[in-house]
């Protein structure tokens, strides 16, 4: 089989520890464009917190957004596609998330998100520290994040709570597991909703169509809950050395972690052969 895109989570995959790209994956993802290949990213990340990395990957001009819910061309910064989660189950998920406990809501919206400042302080306390500072960066920050979301006139293709407590975001998970969405667990208590049918599998489904490939023509490379889905429906599924154990069971092969050129690994070994 002649693999013709290769898509790549970013945290945990194709960023390392330090939420930089290594030099060897820039080098591979050169050489595979240079090959005619496509390169993709595809992420839980809004298409705003995406395209800060574009001139660290140039040769990447397609992305996978929001879990799935945008897929967005980096060349031209335009939306090529997007599925918006439905107004009442925004208003049941955080009616729910406000009574188990202490969360922090991140609201995609447009290109970006909106994000309260002292929610942003909060962010260490939920698990989530690390993006503290990319928060403060990327996000619309307003007054009142409830607000946004639960605006009837707001499209919504992704919606998180980073929960202080991890006991709190999995009765919030049981409590909405009924409705016809998709639910994630990620990070270490984070939940994050997506419409119904749409994870990164289906984002990379459709990108493939729209390039004119088949899925069977497409690998995945991840390390997370939230790139099962891909694993599964690319035709080579990809875990990163230090993928947990869910998504190494999902995928077909592994290579080295993502601090150790496991990106650069898959684009030889399997895109490249």
């Amino acid at each position: 089989m002649a693999y013709e895109l290769i898509a790549f989570d970013m945290d945990g995959t194709l960023l390392d520890s330090r939420k930089e790209v290594l030099r060897s994956s820039i080098d591979a993802i050169s050489e595979a464009v240079a090959a005619g290949k496509y390169v993709a990213i595809a992420s839980g990340r809004c298409p705003r917190m995406v395209s800060m990395y574009r001139e660290s990957i140039p040769g990447v001009h397609y992305a996978i957004c929001c879990a799935g819910a945008i897929a967005f061309d980096l060349a031209a910064n335009r939306v090529l596609s997007e599925v918006d989660i439905a107004p009442e189950f925004v208003a049941r998920a955080i009616h729910t998330a406000d009574e188990e406990g202490d969360y922090v809501l991140e609201v995609t919206t447009g290109l970006g998100i909106a994000m309260e400042r002292r929610e942003i302080e909060m962010t260490p306390q939920c698990g989530v520290g690390v993006y503290k500072q990319l928060y403060l960066d990327t996000s619309d920050i307003v007054e009142d994040a409830h607000a946004v979301a639960l605006d009837p006139a707001a499209r919504i293709p992704k919606l998180n709570f980073h929960f202080v407590d991890a006991a709190a975001r999995d009765r919030t998970f049981e409590r909405l597991a009924d409705a016809d969405v998709t639910i994630t667990r990620c990070e270490i208590s984070s939940l994050e909703f997506t419409c119904p049918g749409v994870d990164k599998g289906t984002g990379l489904t459709s990108l493939a169509g729209q390039l004119g490939l088949d899925i069977s023509q497409t690998i995945a490379v991840g390390d997370a809950d939230n790139d099962l889905a891909m694993l599964r429906a690319a035709g080579l599924g990809v875990a990163m050395g230090n993928a947990i154990p869910t998504a190494v069971e999902a995928a077909d092969v592994q290579v080295a972690d993502n601090d150790h050129g496991g990106c650069a690994e898959a684009v030889r070994r399997y895109l490249l052969a």
